[in-house]
């Protein structure tokens, strides 16, 4: 995921991606669902047929998105929040509605809610608990009751 915002340094190339990995249980038998995979437009589009221009592309292993607003509605405050948008792709395009999905570092639990969006079961796990409290916020809305989890006493 690359985007431009931030600080730059005088000192050498200024680091404006992050690598964002993913795991299938089987390497050789994984969800890759081409037709859930949002287009991009063209960088020049003039360079193409107006329908393959209206259409889009594919995107590529690198994908250029904003970074989450410091001041919009879905910053939570945690500190390496990813953006919603990057997640949704990776969810909708590595997974089925009903799939189960696991994250090891959830930190501010955007991929929870992505995929709790878009009809995943998942589950999140963080030793930080700073981020067990902004998940658990977060997640709220879209937990039952009793499957809130229990706060610590």
């Amino acid at each position: 995921w690359a985007y431009d915002y931030g600080a730059r340094t005088k000192k050498r190339w200024s680091a404006k991606h992050d690598n964002i990995l993913w795991y299938a249980k089987n390497p050789d038998d994984y969800v890759f669902d081409f037709e859930a995979m949002e287009r991009i437009p063209y960088m020049a589009p003039g360079l193409v047929g107006p329908e393959k221009a209206a259409r889009g592309k594919t995107p590529t292993d690198v994908w250029w998105h904003t970074i989450v607003s410091p001041n919009g509605w879905e910053k939570t405050g945690y500190p390496t929040q990813k953006p919603l948008g990057i997640l949704r792709r990776i969810v909708s395009v590595h997974s089925r509605p009903g799939d189960q999905l696991l994250d090891f570092f959830a930190g501010s639990g955007s991929f929870g809610e992505a995929g709790a969006e878009l009809g995943r079961k998942v589950t999140l796990i963080d030793a930080n608990p700073e981020a067990i409290a902004c998940m658990q916020q977060r997640l709220a809305p879209y937990l039952a009751p009793q499957e809130q989890a229990p706060e610590d006493n």
